[in-house]
């Protein structure tokens, strides 16, 4: 049986150390897409496709947020799914984050159109109320 003495050891160390260290100094490579496999390849087009998917849902989900809040109006349920569907695609589920980002948006949209029904109805409780009171300036 052979037993490595004390100095290949040592080498041994000293070689693991040194080029743990250098693979830590070295950047990683861009991936280049004509090295991929063609299944890789469908894999990242349908994932990057998702996500960039999500992040449309989550632009138009936004964007009817604010129009939401430009009425006077906040919606906190689609804030709480915009939220989730972040946490959501930064884990890679691109599917679960979209769907939550358009419920979000359903949600505003709705929440928007509650508003000017309510500010249309105000108006014209108001127009009916300025109508039925005498004008003291004849």
């Amino acid at each position: 049986m052979h037993r490595p003495s004390y100095k290949t050891a040592l080498m041994f160390a000293a070689l693991t150390a040194t080029t743990s260290l250098m693979a830590a100094d070295i950047p990683p490579q861009p991936i280049d897409v004509t090295n991929i496999p063609a299944t890789n390849a469908v894999e990242l087009g349908a994932k990057r496709n998702a996500e960039i998917t999500f992040k449309q849902a989550a632009q138009k989900a936004d964007a009817a947020m604010k129009k939401t809040r430009t009425e006077g109006g906040e919606w906190r349920e689609a804030a709480h799914l915009l939220m989730q569907s972040s946490v959501r695609s930064r884990s890679g589920d691109f599917q679960t984050a979209t769907q939550l980002a358009n419920q979000a948006t359903i949600i505003a949209e709705e929440a928007y159109k509650t508003i000017i029904i309510a500010k249309k109805a105000e108006a014209a409780k108001k127009a009916a109320a300025a109508k039925n009171t005498p004008n003291p300036i004849k």
